[in-house]
């Protein structure tokens, strides 16, 4: 299975194409060596004229894989010597890449593409290509063309098309002047060499980026948390490759309200060992560009969350009361008024007698009022994109239990993680203090790129601790495979700071991390959404003290069940 987290970094490294989501373009890479070579080709060639090329007359075709492959093709020509000497370490990517293709040398059946693939590969290699006539024919004509240019290059595919698959009937009969009129209106839009997108026609295929929709709430505390700090001036954004990044996130994320010094100072105190050079990133929702296409996309994305939430509004709103209703009768338990005798207060008749007999002078009742601000819930969301298939669960199922939580005026705090190069993004979607209606703004998560568990529970172990006399909980929603891996191994590259995280060695650091903070006296649980092929990670992370459910739509119900559990232990 291939990490598509690994292929889209390597795409941006050699593209520096950070808006563009490869793998929902129409061309997708299957390994490392086809991610470098789109990357390095999105350098030359407008890939959103690309797309809607491919969205317009490929995609709807029954031989589009055919058809996509020898497009990747002929890409390598053009573009892989170059690559590989600007780029050493992407060699080592195309030896892999040309050894699997040639693993299906021993099978008796190979598919047309495959046998082309083999045959390219044996004829750079100054081999004969041993394929059939007509594939040596199409291969010659690939070999030969090494235009760098957009149009010249759908011109050379569709040339190619036409004369070796005409016999398909699928091929449309009118695409000659719809296609000139393509280029024209393309021509006249694009500006190919910044990449930048053109105005967009609606295709078959119309799902062209990934949604990065991202709000969340002011960071008011920082003003408290740090108010410590004594930094005179900004510190900017240093090397050319990190402004870069930062560039990238601000228009993917949003720009950030806290100064750039403040976000650095949270980092040399918490970014160490392993997490040593990774900064932070903490965006509010808004855009310079407010109609970016980010900036839209953000509006759908709640959008279509609230929509989830909404066509089952009924039975949302019954699993709200519900919850509350079991918070309430555990957890607040303790928070229940005690009446309480006392020398003082509301006197009772019925114990007057005491005081004459007994020489007691404790005859008055004194109410002592217990509310729930002594307790302090925050929820902590695994935001990479292995979540972006249940993403809207995801969100109305959080909604539940804020609403739930807030409803019986507990502190509740809600928070999201993910990773972009060597930058966490930490989004918060409400404080303990907002109003009720900023629950509402938790429709707005949207999972993307990688986690990086220990750091993101370090930094929130560093807020909540400073609840002191409180009952503190952070309940994390995971998918039990903490992985960042920011070292895509290409020699030639500028070196993005960070530390790679993954494997092992990610588990034991997000266990520590758990360890730390429980110590620290926050009851702390792991809600595990991922594969159960993963489920021994989240053993070791948090011992006893998670949950794994198959059923996403249970979130609120195991919330409900751990609260209670804390209570019952607290008592």
């Amino acid at each position: 299975m291939k990490d598509e987290n690994r292929l889209k970094n390597i795409f941006w490294t050699l593209s520096d194409f950070y808006d563009f989501d490869i793998f929902n373009f129409s061309l997708k890479p299957e390994d490392s060596y086809e991610a470098a070579l789109m990357g390095y080709a999105a350098r030359n060639f407008d890939f959103y004229v690309l797309d809607d090329f491919f969205k317009k007359y490929v995609n709807s075709l029954n031989n589009k894989k055919d058809l996509w492959e020898i497009s990747k093709l002929v890409l390598e020509n053009i573009f892989s010597k170059e690559m590989i000497l600007e780029r050493p370490g992407t060699l080592d990517f195309k030896k892999d890449h040309d050894e699997e293709i040639l693993k299906n040398l021993n099978r008796r059946k190979i598919i047309m593409t495959t046998e082309l693939k083999i045959g390219y590969i044996r004829k750079e290699r100054g081999q004969y290509p041993k394929v059939q006539k007509i594939l040596e024919e199409m291969l010659g004509e690939i070999y030969n063309f090494k235009e760098r240019d957009t149009f010249k290059y759908l011109d050379f595919l569709r040339y190619i098309f036409k004369k070796y698959f005409h016999v398909n009937k699928d091929l449309p009969h009118d695409t000659e002047e719809s296609y000139e009129e393509f280029k024209k209106e393309a021509k006249s839009n694009s500006t190919s060499k910044k990449n930048s997108p053109y105005q967009r026609k609606n295709f078959k295929d119309n799902t062209f980026l990934e949604r990065y929709n991202i709000e969340s709430a002011e960071f008011t505390f920082f003003n408290d948390d740090f108010r410590d700090i004594n930094v005179i001036e900004d510190a900017p954004v240093n090397k050319f490759g990190d402004k870069n990044i930062y560039k990238a996130l601000v228009k993917r994320y949003g720009i950030e309200k806290i100064k750039r010094h403040t976000a650095d100072r949270i980092a040399q105190e918490i970014s160490t060992g392993i997490h040593e050079e990774i900064k932070f990133f903490f965006p509010v929702g808004e855009f310079e560009n407010k109609s970016s296409y980010y900036a839209q996309e953000e509006l759908g994305n709640y959008s279509d969350n609230l929509h989830f939430y909404e066509n089952n509004k009924l039975q949302n709103s019954r699993a709200i009361r519900e919850l509350a209703g079991v918070i309430k009768n555990s957890l607040l338990k303790e928070s229940e008024d005690e009446i309480l005798k006392s020398t003082s207060g509301r006197i009772v008749p019925s114990e007057i007698w005491k005081t004459r007999e007994l020489n007691e002078d404790r005859i008055f009742e004194k109410i002592n009022r217990k509310d729930s601000n002594e307790i302090f819930v925050d929820i902590l969301l695994d935001s990479s994109a292995s979540q972006n298939e249940r993403k809207e669960i995801l969100a109305t199922e959080t909604y539940i239990i804020a609403e739930a939580l807030t409803s019986l005026n507990i502190k509740t705090r809600v928070f999201s993680y993910n990773n972009f190069y060597n930058y966490l993004i930490i989004k918060k979607y409400r404080d303990y203090n907002d109003l009720r209606i900023k629950n509402k703004d938790i429709f707005k998560y949207s999972p993307s790129g990688s986690n990086r568990d220990g750091l993101a529970i370090k930094f929130m172990r560093h807020l909540v601790s400073k609840n002191r006399d409180a009952r503190r909980f952070l309940i994390v929603l995971t998918d039990g495979l903490p992985f960042d891996e920011i070292d895509i191994g290409i020699v030639g590259a500028s070196k993005t700071p960070g530390e790679n995280y993954k494997d092992e060695e990610a588990v034991m650091d997000t266990s520590k991390e758990v360890l730390l903070t429980r110590l620290k006296g926050i009851n702390t649980f792991g809600v595990f959404t991922g594969e159960e092929a993963e489920s021994m990670n989240i053993k070791k992370i948090y011992g006893n003290d998670y949950a794994y459910i198959t059923d996403i739509a249970r979130f609120h119900k195991v919330v409900g069940i751990f609260l209670k559990t804390y209570a019952n232990k607290i008592e």
